[in-house]
């Protein structure tokens, strides 16, 4: 008996909590090297599953990422989480709004689960925590200064958008370094927020990826960090505890006997 929980359907996993959010395993983590620790979890996954991890983790553009300002609609915004996962993109952050409504999975269909979603109370959280040198590309019909194909991808990126109710605000518009507009040859004046992140994001990967000349740009110790989170994240947790040498998770009916 492996262990393994390769056979329970992604969108039937528990939510996207568990071993990996302890401090008792980036304990783990530091004292042990995250090579030891996927090395400790690897023989309670399937060989197929441990290559479905390694491929997408290879092919994940860590360099480009999407925001979306204060989401009005959650069905919207977690479809614009499951777009990023899909399409290999890197965080998705989620400045200001509720990020409770992105834990739907019947719109992520699990990829929640392994998405890299990141809640900021405001703009200056949001801003202020980026890498140094990400341009900040905002989404904007009206005020747009360049067109989908002359957003610049040879250097980290993060596309900014707004809710549907009123687009980017004030602020945000001020921030970006620049804004974009996605040409449309319809009747139609406007797209679907998730429809316009799925849009922009499927273009500037491609181009992106070109660029770098591979699927993906993950420096190797992210690889091997994000590595071990996802092993323990596809592990029993009990399991995951005893093939790191970590105590037993004490439960409610323990604490209370």
């Amino acid at each position: 008996m492996t262990g393994t929980i390769e056979h329970v359907p992604e969108d039937s996993l528990p939510p996207p909590r568990g071993l990996m959010d302890t401090a008792e395993f980036a304990a783990a983590i530091a004292t042990q090297g995250a090579a030891r620790v996927a090395e400790r979890l690897a023989p309670f996954l399937t060989e197929a599953r441990r290559a479905r991890i390694e491929a997408v983790l290879r092919a994940r553009v860590g360099s480009l990422h999407v925001a979306i300002e204060d989401p009005q609609d959650p069905h919207n915004a977690a479809a614009v989480v499951r777009s990023a996962e899909a399409l290999g993109a890197g965080a998705v952050h989620v400045i200001g709004g509720r990020a409770g409504g992105l834990l739907s999975r019947r719109v992520t269909r699990g990829t929640f689960y392994w998405a890299d979603v990141r809640h900021h109370a405001a703009w200056e959280a949001f801003h202020g925590g980026l890498a140094a040198g990400m341009l900040l590309a905002g989404a904007c019909v009206d005020v747009a200064t360049v067109d989908l194909a002359q957003v610049p991808i040879d250097r980290p990126l993060c596309l900014v958008f707004g809710n549907e109710q009123s687009g980017l605000s004030a602020r945000a518009r001020a921030a970006c370094d620049l804004r974009f507009r996605i040409p449309m040859t319809g009747m139609a004046e406007s797209l679907n927020l998730s429809v316009a992140a799925g849009i922009a994001l499927f273009a500037l990967l491609e181009r992106r990826r070109a660029l770098l000349g591979g699927a993906g740009d993950l420096p190797e110790a992210e690889v091997l960090e994000q590595r071990a989170r996802w092993y323990a994240k596809a592990v029993d947790p009990r399991l995951a505890r005893r093939a790191l040498g970590l105590p037993a998770e004490t439960t409610r009916e323990d604490a209370s006997s």
